[in-house]
């Protein structure tokens, strides 16, 4: 993935949230028109689909944001700590595996040789683990510098919901949800999804994942709070 700017990655942020919203539309609308005991299939196929978007989205989104930084190639002196740490993982997890002298040195020595230089990030370095729950969001946000305070609330739903829903009709479980929780459903993850699009848009609009933030807010309304941006 190329982001070699904040342009490229706001126009890829809002294709990748386009095409989400018009499939997920395109799920609702089926069940919104489905009789009888074809509401429960397009209801379970809708779940199924709305954490693909979930977990594609944030995922997708993360490591985009990562790619632009990874271009920008700020100095790690000049970067937000959890950034420096991103781009040091692989040092640091070698570290804590081992117990031999070199590994303790390796990471000693970027602490102290690094500051000056690029920060050097994967440009693939967020994964979603196994399940986007909630824990495996929070770290996503942690390392990316965003405060998920305001996503707490919706926790329970997607772990509790969409996610015990999710895994008990990918296991093959008759599980159902009915129509009105689905509609419900839909509408606090989608506006989960565009929260976090929001957060980025945020962060690079006032450049947040420095040390010393400056420029103005992409979007109107608060800064870095969930929800500002215009709904697609």
């Amino acid at each position: 993935m190329k982001i070699r700017s904040a342009d490229q990655l706001l126009v890829h942020l809002d294709g990748e949230m386009a095409w989400r919203l018009k499939e997920v539309h395109e799920l609702r609308s089926s069940v919104i028109s489905a009789k009888g005991k074809n509401v429960d299939v397009h209801v379970r196929a809708g779940v199924a689909m709305l954490y693909a978007h979930w977990e594609g989205f944030v995922k997708g989104a993360a490591n985009a944001y990562i790619a632009y930084l990874a271009h920008r190639a700020d100095k790690n002196r000049d970067l937000q700590d959890c950034f420096v740490a991103l781009g040091m993982r692989t040092t640091l997890s070698q570290m804590g595996a081992s117990n031999k002298a070199n590994a303790a040195v390796a990471a000693v020595t970027f602490l102290r040789d690094e500051q000056d230089q690029g920060v050097r990030l994967s440009k693939a370095a967020i994964s979603s683990d196994s399940n986007l729950n909630s824990e495996v969001f929070k770290n996503i946000a942690d390392w990316l510098g965003i405060d998920c305070s305001q996503y707490s609330t919706r926790f329970p739903l997607l772990d509790e919901t969409l996610l015990a829903t999710r895994n008990g009709i990918a296991h093959g479980e008759y599980l159902q949800i009915d129509a009105q929780r689905f509609h419900t459903l839909v509408d606090e993850i989608l506006e989960m999804l565009r929260w976090f699009k929001t957060d980025i848009e945020n962060a690079v609009a006032q450049k947040t994942f420095l040390k010393v933030p400056s420029g103005a807010p992409l979007v109107a309304g608060p800064i870095n709070t969930p929800g500002a941006s215009v709904a697609l």
